[in-house]
């Protein structure tokens, strides 16, 4: 009561509405901006495991899920490093860093997740999902994984 006593008759009334539209579009502004913000999560169909990964130069670790990148753009730069086993190491394969560009998936609004699965040959398949379920699994887990 008292904080609105003096805010009306020490503030200018258009100070008051600079101050009002200032908060509005603050908020505005934080509901536009996480519209582009999202977390990363890796599935590997190859034989290799996967060292590191990145997506538009956001890191996605090892495996699991990262937090909170921006994905601006039409398109996604992925760039992942295949690591070796030391069963790998006897066959004589090295570490190897391969890159492609795709176009970025459709997003929905609820979308928070970006799935990005790793397949053989050094192909990339990316999708949206508002959970940690990727639409593609079950998919690719028939094509790549019907042997397990």
């Amino acid at each position: 009561m008292l904080f609105r006593w003096a805010f009306d008759r020490f503030v200018p009334v258009w100070l008051q509405v600079v101050f009002v539209a200032g908060l509005i579009a603050a908020v505005a502004w934080q509901d536009y901006s996480r519209r582009d913000t999202g977390r990363l999560k890796s599935h590997n169909h190859t034989g290799r495991p996967i060292f590191s990964y990145w997506v538009n130069d956001n890191w996605g670790g090892n495996g699991g899920t990262t937090c909170c990148w921006s994905f601006r753009g039409d398109t996604a730069e992925v760039v992942w490093i295949l690591d070796v086993t030391p069963k790998d190491i006897e066959a004589g394969l090295k570490e190897e860093r391969h890159s492609v560009t795709l176009p970025m998936p459709v997003r929905s609004r609820e979308d928070q997740y970006l799935h990005v699965h790793f397949l053989p040959g050094n192909r990339v398949e990316m999708a949206w999902s508002p959970t940690l379920q990727s639409p593609l699994s079950e998919r690719l887990r028939e094509e790549y994984h019907n042997d397990d």
